[in-house]
């Protein structure tokens, strides 16, 4: 008899939490959950709808004319950023991001709805959080110290 009988194995590649989306002006990220919930595919077609003010993003194939590369098989981390451009400039006029110190970035997170029947997962502009958060990273102008052996 095994000790860990009545017990099951929990993946950590299972999704786990909210689906969120956070816009800035140089990247949008899809956090894990988010991710894991469209199957980690390594192409997505995205989708606005101006009236509703929601985006969408879809597992697709490579041969589709609207691909576009996402996840990349073997990669160690689990958020994906999107970060060409027509990929911001078309989510950037539902935003309004403010002047911020050089070391801040003004941000908007939107939680996301896996609609199961369309295997879609959306996200609603109209519903984001915004705020400014602290860069991550080396700051800029910051000097890098070069240890000798």
């Amino acid at each position: 008899m095994s000790s860990l009988q009545g017990f099951e194995v929990v993946s950590p590649n299972t999704a786990s939490g909210r689906s969120v989306l956070t816009v800035t002006k140089n990247y949008a990220r899809l956090n894990k959950n988010a991710v894991l919930e469209l199957g980690r595919p390594e192409f997505i077609e995205f989708f606005i709808n101006p009236t509703t003010k929601q985006f969408a993003f879809k597992a697709c194939e490579e041969s589709n004319p609207n691909a576009i590369p996402f996840f990349i098989p073997g990669k160690t981390t689990a958020s994906v950023t999107l970060n060409q451009q027509f990929v911001l400039d078309a989510m950037g006029p539902y935003f309004e991001f403010p002047e911020v110190e050089d070391d801040q970035e003004a941000y908007a997170q939107i939680k996301g709805t896996l609609l199961n029947s369309e295997d879609m997962l959306v996200f609603n502009a109209a519903k984001a959080e915004q705020g400014v958060m602290k860069k991550r990273g080396r700051k800029k102008g910051q000097k890098v110290k070069v240890y000798e052996a």
